[in-house]
């Protein structure tokens, strides 16, 4: 029996791949990065030969790095950044560059996409919040803005899509969990969204053929076998979608159980068996690797960027002393926030520096510190901003709750954040549960490489490869003193948001110069 497998990010500025054995350790990784495009406004692209060569690199990289045999790999699969698409010809090789979830340019074509199936019941049957953001509205205004490539193309093409035959013989395929998250699936049924697509006019013979995660697509291609190092029998495994892989790696594979990601942006994820679409507005209701079990995703626009900014503002000189010093400027910024205490001493942040998503979702908001007097220090405005940040957290998990979303009572925390062990007890505290880490931070790539297992047969199922490969390190109970006070502070952090969007602050301070 083989005995490793390799998991491979292929993210939204950069890709990067880990050769696992089957106890979930990192035996060699490799990262690389790759540009975006951005020939006009709103338009975010990737060149798809570049990302390609890239995830070569790192493939074979990883291999060179763990020092296996590469006849020891049994199979490699993909967690992919979603709702990232292009189209491309019958052999799967692109026609156009690739169009980023961050790219907005399909704004332009919603009014008359929403004219043809109301934006309400495109996310009722798709689970997904219908904008610009998202596969299917971008597929749209590539129908109607690009009709020349739209009619030479064979297929629509999400990252999996793409990557999945670039490394692999079989046909060409698309993951069910990523056409889902970009909007292309039809809930009811788990299959594609005839319904939607028979509406804004999107050819149905340019689908391919949909997969489930964990299935074989395929074995490595000649290609890729002198460009990696792989062998020839390596075996192609479907993959997930990013948030999905790093939940299945976090081990959220029940109803109930719940990650949190304090990253560049921030998530919360909860598994759910019976979701209420109808009910479940404004929030990604996405499937697990287990098709037809969903977890509900909502997203924190701002996130660890903010304790960034905070460390630029604040900190520019203390980060060039711990640069000196030789030490992490987060650890040193640590010293700062000792000082502090829970609460910061009555100094609160409002962490919108580039608006809030669920369940608010304001662009216009904006950040704030409220409560400032002439006593706080340095230490009290950066504990602010780390209880800022974790507040907007919480606001999504209760949202989630009030909509009739299980929560199971310890939490998996993963994420920049969790490097730090006071931010570590402050996210305990203020959600008033017990936290835990992962042996293995790279949650992504733990979750399809555990999904090329399976697909492998060195796994039965997703419950054995968990018990397998996913690895709690670190556990934090909450303190009850610290969570009575992150209570009172929690309906402080709602008010003001509301006080100031409802009063028209935020919409004020966006036209001031007008």
């Amino acid at each position: 029996m083989k005995k490793y497998v390799i998991g491979i990010d292929v993210g939204t500025t950069g890709t990067k791949a880990m050769v696992v054995d089957l106890k979930g350790n990192n035996l060699g990784s490799s990262y690389r990065d790759y540009p975006f495009i951005t020939p006009k406004d709103k338009w975010v692209e990737l060149d798809p030969d570049n990302l390609t060569e890239q995830v070569f690199t790192v493939t074979a990289e990883s291999i060179q790095k763990s020092q296996v045999d590469p006849a020891e790999i049994a199979a490699v699969s993909f967690s992919v950044q979603r709702s990232s698409c292009l189209l491309v010809d019958k052999d799967g090789n692109a026609l156009n560059n690739i169009m980023v979830w961050l790219d907005t340019r399909a704004d332009e074509t919603m009014e008359e996409f929403g004219s043809l199936i109301s934006p309400e019941y495109t996310e009722e049957i798709s689970g997904m919040p219908c904008n610009s953001i998202f596969a299917n509205c971008k597929l749209f205004w590539m129908m109607k803005k690009t009709p020349d490539i739209w009619d030479k193309a064979a297929y629509i093409s999400t990252i999996d899509s793409y990557i999945m035959k670039k490394f692999g013989d079989g046909e060409f395929c698309m993951d069910i969990s990523s056409a889902q998250t970009g909007g292309l699936i039809d809930v009811r049924t788990m299959d594609w969204c005839y319904e939607q697509f028979d509406k804004i006019g999107l050819s149905r013979d340019k689908l391919p053929k949909l997969v489930k995660p964990g299935e074989v697509v395929g074995k490595v291609n000649e290609a890729i076998i002198s460009r990696t190092g792989l062998s020839a029998d390596t075996l192609v495994v479907c993959g997930l979608g990013d948030q999905q892989a790093g939940a299945f790696g976090a081990g959220v594979v029940n109803n109930g159980d719940v990650e949190i990601t304090i990253g560049t942006g921030g998530f919360v994820i909860a598994g759910t068996n019976n979701p209420d679409f109808k009910k479940f507005t404004g929030i990604m209701v996405s499937t697990t690797p287990n098709i037809g079990v969903f977890e509900v995703e909502g997203i924190q626009n701002s996130g660890a960027t903010c304790y960034r900014w905070a460390k630029e503002t604040f900190c520019s000189v203390d980060s060039q002393i711990a640069e000196d010093l030789g030490m992490d400027p987060f650890d040193f910024m640590g010293q700062y926030v000792e000082q502090s205490r829970p609460g910061a001493n009555g100094l609160i942040f409002s962490a919108a520096l580039f608006g809030t998503g669920y369940p608010t979702w304001n662009l216009n908001a904006s950040g704030a510190f409220v409560g400032m007097k002439e006593t706080h220090k340095k230490g009290d405005f950066l504990r602010a901003v780390m209880e800022g940040i974790t507040l907007e957290a919480r606001y999504m998990l209760e949202s989630m709750k009030e909509v009739g979303v299980d929560v199971n009572p310890v939490i998996t925390i993963t994420g920049g954040a969790t490097k730090s062990p006071i931010w570590r007890q402050i996210i305990a505290d203020v959600m008033g549960a017990t936290c835990r880490t992962l042996d293995v931070s790279d949650a992504p790539l733990i979750g399809v490489a555990s999904l090329a297992a399976i697909g492998a047969g060195l796994f039965e199922n997703r419950e054995e490869a968990v018990a397998n490969m996913v690895h709690y390190k670190d556990e934090v109970a909450p303190i009850e003193e610290n969570v009575k006070i992150y209570d009172k502070v929690f309906d402080i952090y709602k008010t003001i948001y509301h006080s100031l969007n409802d009063s028209g602050v935020y919409t004020a301070l966006n036209s001031l110069y007008d």
